[in-house]
């Protein structure tokens, strides 16, 4: 079995709009194809239940930029580096931790008919030598698509529910 992926929307790593989003515990983490996906996703479907951090792609840090009602809306590079291998080791964290939920609420994976060895072992590999790479794999945003296991377990594992 091979959990869905999508391809990135970009022309090179220049020019990706990718947002990642990481929860500050390391238990959730989404990608979305850009800062106007994201935003509709907060406005009407899921909320953000705790701090988060945004990275674009390479791994460089984002800021965000909040209305007066502190709603999102805009995110700016950092000037720090980028520091793929600081989020690739978060990464492994989130894994680690949908890994161990899964095993212990195995329910989680409802009527699709799998077992949980055979999810687990479809994880994406967040030792892949490029970054990117390891970006591609992660869950993505999309509302709506319940055939993404590791996009629904995230969700039941974490604190975005």
């Amino acid at each position: 079995m091979t959990l869905p992926t999508r391809e990135p929307d970009r022309a090179s790593a220049d020019t990706d709009p990718r947002i990642v989003l990481v929860a500050g515990d390391d238990t959730f983490c989404h990608v979305y194809r850009n800062l106007a996906e994201l935003l509709d996703e907060q406005r009407h479907y899921d909320k953000l239940d705790g701090p988060v951090e945004f990275f674009d792609p390479t791994g460089r840090q984002l800021i965000p930029a909040f209305s007066q009602d502190w709603q999102l809306v805009e995110l700016h590079p950092s000037h720090r580096p980028a520091a793929p291998e600081v989020l690739r080791e978060r990464f492994k964290a989130v894994l680690a931790h949908v890994e161990q939920f899964v095993r212990e609420r195995p329910q989680v994976l409802g009527d699709h008919r799998i077992d949980v060895e055979e999810v687990l072992s479809d994880l994406p590999d967040c030792d892949a030598p490029n970054f990117t790479d390891v970006v591609d794999a992660l869950p993505w945003h999309s509302h709506g698509h319940r055939g993404n296991l590791l996009h629904n377990a995230m969700h039941a594992a974490g604190w975005a529910r």
